[in-house]
């Protein structure tokens, strides 16, 4: 598969979040950093992300940050954007562990987050007995893709469907959403986010919402259609690289 397939592939991808999709726009744009002609490649690659959906504000603000460096100094400005934000998913694991003791804990996930995935991965390293309850995720079910790679990471993992809320709930002792924009009253996410999140309220249980400063907007902007809006209130955590809240 050409450069140019891979970038069509991650415009048109709709199962992962925005933080596994910046990942694999870094790794494509590093690979052309030997190319004479890596200027003319990396303009046309931009015009293809733009299609990225506006709620995926991580991708956006990479493409923000870089484009303006396209044929001067674009590859030292990639290695420093990769440096700055590598280790959101530590920080974010270190605030959680030193917040609330997870040892023996299940935990419902939804949809397919790349930072959730991987600070579960650190979580379940570092306690005792944890357990992950993955919703299918529908519509799309996407959910089914970070299942398997929580499984194949060695993790206690049950995918269980959507339509089981919230009876699942009350067998669960937190939840884990990812997000792919916030404000000070809402975050956006996958649709189903909303229903997990009233379902442990009314069971007084906390959902931690993982995602990193980088999603705070003033304005919501997404499409209805995958993505919907829950406010934060009661028990609705945000954690992000810097600590607790907004």
């Amino acid at each position: 598969m050409s450069f140019e397939d891979r970038i069509r592939a991650i415009a048109n991808d709709r199962e992962h979040g925005s933080s596994v999709l910046v990942d694999r726009i870094c790794a494509e744009f590093r690979a052309l950093q030997s190319e004479e002609n890596a200027e003319h490649r990396l303009r046309w690659a931009f015009h293809q992300l733009r299609q990225i959906d506006a709620s995926m504000v991580v991708v956006h603000h990479l493409l923000d940050t870089l484009e303006p460096h396209v044929g001067s100094d674009f590859f030292a400005e990639l290695a420093a954007y990769e440096s700055r934000w590598q280790h959101i998913d530590q920080a974010i694991a270190n605030k959680l562990l030193a917040h609330r003791d997870f040892s023996g804990n299940t935990v419902i996930t939804h949809s397919h987050s790349g930072i959730l995935a991987r600070v579960i991965r650190l979580l379940a390293g570092r306690v005792k007995g944890l357990q992950v309850c993955q919703t299918r995720s529908e519509p799309g079910g996407e959910g089914e893709l970070q299942y398997r790679e929580l499984q194949k990471a060695g993790l206690d993992v049950r995918l269980v469907n959507d339509a089981d809320l919230p009876e699942l709930a009350s067998e669960t002792d937190t939840a884990f959403l990812g997000t792919d924009q916030y404000n000070n009253d809402y975050f956006v996410n996958k649709i189903g986010s909303r229903r997990i999140v009233e379902s442990m309220q009314a069971l007084g249980k906390p959902t931690f919402v993982l995602g990193d400063s980088r999603k705070k907007v003033e304005d919501l902007k997404f499409s209805t259609n995958l993505f919907e809006k829950t406010p934060f209130g009661a028990g609705v955590i945000l954690v992000t690289e810097s600590g607790f809240g907004h």
